[in-house]
């Protein structure tokens, strides 16, 4: 169903004043709900006093008071009673600093510090006076403990029901002051809501006097255009917005309607002279139409006679003075045709002769090509390989290097522990000769003791039955002596024998020590070989390398010869095809002094072709050609070309 402007505008307003008035009720529904003592705030209200009318505040000593009463008559759960003193001190503690992060009422914020000061009494009572005589077990102690306890209880509970008081006359000031400030925002939601209504209508107004209506008048006066009245003029063409410009673009139409129906008009008025012009015409054209039917009859002659290759027509009869000139242009294409045509037959028979001439040489020179193009083929291959194994060789040459150095390395680092290894059998002589000094000392540390020990001996029998024990101890150190004196004497001889050996190992690591610097200088005069034989395999490989693209370039260039080789030679098959052809067809002409057209002139590509059989014929030696000289990458000179 089609809708007209003004109605979607109209059920645009009412869905717009629609959405609005439901977004506007749903504010205000949200509001209600959400105001203070609203459904919703006072659910909250009533579960905060419910929990608070079942648990204990944490700033409340009550229960705390109570847990000390139970400690005295429960002594067996000391420790329990005071987890939980503990447990609610915590939770005290966490309370007042978060109510001291908030900010309160200076009268409520001095009874909080008030209450707080006769806390931290009640607990400084607990921690120096119940939990030591909890921890006692001492009931009287802790009795009297409660006494004072329960003094600055009662001095917390006096504070406590100011706060209670001061905090409920507090919270009935937040109410109030809420709903008042609920009262005027639902004010100005109503206010606003009202302002965007008025102008939502006032808009539309507008845009229905603005838009809708000229819109209206433009549609009225189309109509009457279309039912043929065009001598009003178009409303609203002075307006400089959209129907201003519609209005412009009508008037156009309604110029051009006009402009076509005066030049219909006219067209009548020329259309009746016309009749006038064409009776004194057909006269004319009568009169000119006889003399024109000798003409097309003396043309139709002349062609027919064209048509079947007669050339040797001509157009005797004199023509109109109009038409005389057409007559001699005739006879003169057809004399120009049949020279063109005798020369076109004796051009064909030159081009059939040429054409076989070129087809053979072609042929001749597609094989020679392949043949090259074969042979090229195979000197790639080979030298690929040869490159291959030129690379294989360098690379075992670098790999022989790298081995000569690493074993170069090996002998220089043998070299250097020889060297260590000499030094440390000289640290060792030079120890091993300590040690003969060292046994010396012990050797005569061992007759000393000897000399002492039969001394001892000769005192202890002095001494009679008194020194007999020190006798015979006097004995064994003698013979410990002795035994010392065997064992020094042995080690300087084992000694003596490892300084020989020692002093033997050092010539001969010696001597290994200036071999392996000669191993050393022979590694190094290798290495030095292997190297150039290295770089020489790496400079044969490039070498090798390069000559194998221009080989590659090479075949390439002689593939691509053998391509257009095989090209030419098709396109001068099809050359002597089309020349039989030509020959065929230029049989049909007739002219005078007709010639035959199978003679044949001598053709530059036989001749070409005879200068290259005399050139290089069986039985005789073609002229040594130059060395090939590289022009560019694989560009040879032209005249090295010249047999092939």
């Amino acid at each position: 169903m089609a809708i007209r402007i003004s109605g979607a505008l109209r059920l645009f307003a009412a869905a717009l004043m629609l959405a609005f008035m439901l977004a506007t009720g749903m504010a205000v529904f949200s509001l209600m709900e959400l105001r203070v003592g609203g459904p919703l705030s006072e659910q909250r209200t009533q579960a905060d006093i419910l929990l608070a009318d079942i648990l204990p505040p944490p700033l409340y000593l009550v229960e705390s008071l109570l847990v000390a009463h139970r400690g005295a008559t429960e002594p067996a759960k000391a420790q329990q009673h005071a987890e939980t003193l503990a447990s609610l001190r915590a939770g005290y503690d966490a309370r007042d600093t978060y109510w001291r992060t908030v900010d309160l009422a200076p009268d409520i914020r001095a009874n909080l510090d008030r209450s707080d000061v006769e806390v931290k009494k009640f607990w400084r009572i607990v921690d120096q006076q119940y939990l030591p005589a909890l921890r006692a077990g001492d009931v009287a102690g802790m009795n009297a403990s409660i006494v004072v306890l329960t003094e600055a209880y009662s001095a917390h509970r006096a504070v406590v029901d100011e706060l209670a008081v001061q905090a409920t006359a507090s919270a009935e000031a937040i109410v109030t002051k809420a709903n008042k400030t609920s009262q005027m925002i639902f004010i100005l939601l109503a206010a606003a809501s009202a302002v965007m209504l008025a102008v939502v209508i006032g808009g539309l107004l507008l845009l229905r006097a603005k838009v809708v209506t000229p819109i209206l008048s433009m549609t009225n006066y189309m109509g009457q255009l279309a039912d043929g009245n065009y001598e009003k003029q178009v409303p609203h063409q002075g307006r400089r917005d959209e129907i201003g410009d519609m209005a412009r673009s009508v008037g156009i139409f309604r110029e051009a309607v006009l402009e076509r129906r005066a030049a219909r008009e006219q067209q009548q008025e020329d259309d009746a002279r016309s009749v006038v012009e064409a009776e004194r015409r057909t006269a004319e054209i009568a009169a000119e139409a006889k003399s024109r039917d000798q003409v097309v009859a003396a043309l139709d002659a002349g062609l027919k006679g064209l048509a079947s290759g007669d050339l040797r027509h001509r157009i005797d009869i004199t023509f109109p003075p109009e038409f005389e000139t057409l007559r001699v242009n005739f006879n003169d294409s057809l004399q120009v045709l049949e020279e063109t045509i005798a020369q076109v037959i004796e051009g064909a028979g030159a081009v059939e002769g040429g054409a076989h001439e070129i087809s053979s040489a072609a042929d001749d020179l597609s094989r020679r090509t392949e043949r090259q193009a074969a042979g090229l083929e195979q000197t790639a291959a080979a030298l690929d390989e040869v490159t291959a194994t030129m690379r294989q060789t360098a690379h075992n040459a670098s790999d022989t290097q790298v081995a000569v150095t690493q074993g170069r390395q090996t002998v220089e680092n043998s070299s250097v522990v020889a060297s260590q290894a000499v030094e440390a059998m000289k640290r060792i002589d030079n120890s091993s000769r300590e040690i003969g000094l060292i046994i010396g000392v012990i050797d005569e540390i061992a007759f000393q003791t000897n000399l002492l020990a039969l001394n001892a001996g000769v005192e202890a029998a002095r001494a009679g039955d008194a020194g007999r024990g020190f006798a015979v101890v006097a004995q064994e150190v003698r013979a410990l002596a002795q035994r010392s004196a065997e064992a020094a004497k042995e080690i300087k001889t084992l000694v003596a024998e490892s300084s020989s050996s020692v002093q033997s190992g050092v010539g001969l690591v010696a001597k290994v020590g200036e071999a392996l610097i000669e191993v050393v200088s022979q590694f190094s005069h290798i290495d030095g070989l292997v190297q150039a034989m290295a770089q020489a395999s790496k400079e044969q490989a490039t070498g090798l390398s390069e000559i194998n693209t221009a080989i590659n370039e090479m075949d390439q260039v002689t593939q691509q010869n053998a391509a257009m080789v095989e090209q030419t030679t098709a396109a001068s098959h099809n050359l002597t095809r089309e020349s039989l052809n030509l020959g065929n067809l230029v049989k049909r002409f007739q002219i005078n002094g007709q010639a035959s057209p199978a003679v044949r002139h001598a053709n530059p590509v036989h001749a070409a072709q005879d200068s290259i059989e005399r050139r290089v014929r069986p039985g005789t030696q073609a002229p040594a050609r130059p060395a090939l000289r590289s022009i560019g990458n694989t560009a040879l000179k032209a005249d090295e070309w010249e047999e092939f």
